[in-house]
């Protein structure tokens, strides 16, 4: 028997597909089979971006809350000849959270101000400690939060959002996978956004069987969403990254055996 709890088990990988692949990795070094599943696609929106470009000498801080922004920001300067580097080198930047602020720095884009907690809650502390903007150009999605634009507003702050892009529901063809679920072939699903949820359930089109899988949320919060959308989640993160799920999965199938991995 393998020393690795997840050795051979098939995983239900549910992000979008440009950021399958490293996904996908993190998981075969578990000695796990992804099993790829996109339940996300993003759809830019570069004419709002581009409205919000053309002012934005009116701001000091610019705030990017996820790579899909980033990367359709990048974008849409990119098909009007801009360099995003030389257009935000004047700015205040500021990612919620490492992968973001990776993602800016692959383009060439500093990154002044990373919160300790990625969250957009954690934002507003590390602002707190680092000044407050005095007017933020925040590129989020389309179905974002509003609890930074919220608790920064309230402490005068001039604030205009920019839906940068949205998240939609792929629409390919899911019977492969619907087979390998009612075939008991799936022993994993990990769900790293509400929308990724809901979007899972919606492409399986049967609750009972999208449950078969442990289910695995990203944080408590996410479980709370799916459990709302009819999904019952198993297994929560202690921490709000992949590595975690994994972690907690992995403890998971070390202490329940009860069924044995595929061959």
């Amino acid at each position: 028997m393998s020393s690795q709890p997840l050795a051979g088990r098939r995983i239900l990988l549910t992000r979008a597909a440009a950021q399958l692949p490293a996904l996908a990795e993190m998981v075969r070094r578990r000695g796990a089979v992804p099993v790829a599943f996109p339940c996300l696609a993003v759809e830019s929106m570069p004419d709002t971006i581009m409205q919000a470009i053309a002012k934005l000498e009116r701001f000091s801080d610019v705030l990017f809350t996820s790579c899909n922004g980033v990367s359709s920001v990048v974008d849409a300067l990119g098909s009007h000849g801009m360099d995003a580097a030389a257009l935000f080198a004047p700015m205040r930047v500021a990612a919620v959270g490492n992968q973001t602020a990776d993602c800016l720095n692959q383009h060439g884009i500093r990154t002044d101000i990373v919160p300790e907690t990625a969250s957009q809650d954690g934002l507003v502390d590390a602002y707190l400690q680092s000044g407050l903007p005095e007017r933020l150009l925040f590129f989020r999605a389309e179905e974002g939060r509003e609890a930074l634009a919220g608790a920064l507003t309230e402490r005068g702050i001039e604030v205009e959002t920019v839906a940068a892009y949205r998240t939609i529901c792929p629409h390919d063809d899911a019977s492969d996978v619907i087979a390998m679920l009612r075939d008991g072939e799936v022993d994993a699903v990990l769900l790293g956004s509400a929308r990724a949820c809901l979007h899972y359930l919606q492409r399986v089109g049967d609750a009972t069987l999208a449950a078969r899988p442990v289910s695995v949320a990203i944080s408590q919060k996410m479980a709370a969403a799916a459990m709302c959308g009819g999904l019952h989640v198993q297994l929560v993160a202690k921490s709000a990254s992949f590595e975690a799920m994994l972690d907690v999965l992995s403890d998971h199938f070390a202490t329940d055996r009860s069924s044995y991995t595929h061959e």
